[in-house]
């Protein structure tokens, strides 16, 4: 079989802040020998994060020596906005200008907050400096143990679900790791 890890197209890596992503991230640095040239990690800023999510997307970007292009959704054109550690959004600017700009609250009929604020931002970035890449090329930090959300994007974009990776490898890995998400592993941030 080969390595699910193995990047040699154009490829975007979704950087999520969590665990699950950020051993994604490993996995790929480990099998190309670091960040190949075909490959860019994007991490799309809601302002609703944690600040320990922010200081681990810093945190990996360092101990890792990877380039993460910081992102964030702005409701006119271009459409996003490239920020920083130091420049990102705290206080939910982001998701609350795309409240404004929708007119409405995300519910459970309508559930365009990922979309908006992650996917089609990371896309319109990667057309912003002429990358146009395909959605199976995009890859997510989803296990083998989350066939909900395997059956929502499809296992092309999941090589860690390709690769059989669950919970317990994610939760291996981090306790054996010199840094990692300083969030309590409780309720829905078990693993995060």
């Amino acid at each position: 079989m080969r390595d699910p890890f193995i990047i040699d197209e154009p490829t975007v890596i979704s950087f999520s802040g969590g665990r699950t992503s950020a051993y994604l991230l490993w996995r790929v640095l480990q099998s190309n020998n670091g960040l190949p040239k075909e490959a860019i990690v994007c991490f799309a800023n809601t302002g609703k994060e944690m600040e320990e999510t922010l200081e681990f997307v810093k945190d990996c970007e360092t101990y890792w020596n990877v380039p993460i292009h910081w992102v964030e959704y702005l409701p006119e054109d271009p459409k996003f906005k490239k920020v920083t550690f130091e420049t990102a959004s705290r206080n939910g600017e982001p998701f609350e200008a795309m409240i404004n700009d929708k007119k409405m609250l995300p519910n459970n009929f309508m559930r365009f907050c990922t979309a908006e604020l992650k996917i089609n931002t990371i896309r319109k970035y990667l057309k912003s400096i002429d990358l146009d890449i395909p959605d199976d090329c995009h890859l997510v930090g989803i296990r083998a143990d989350e066939a909900r959300r395997i059956a929502k994007v499809g296992i092309d974009m999941c090589p860690l679900a390709k690769d059989g990776i669950t919970s317990h490898h994610i939760k291996e890995f981090w306790e054996n790791n010199s840094f990692d998400l300083n969030l309590p592993k409780v309720g829905q941030n078990k693993l995060s």
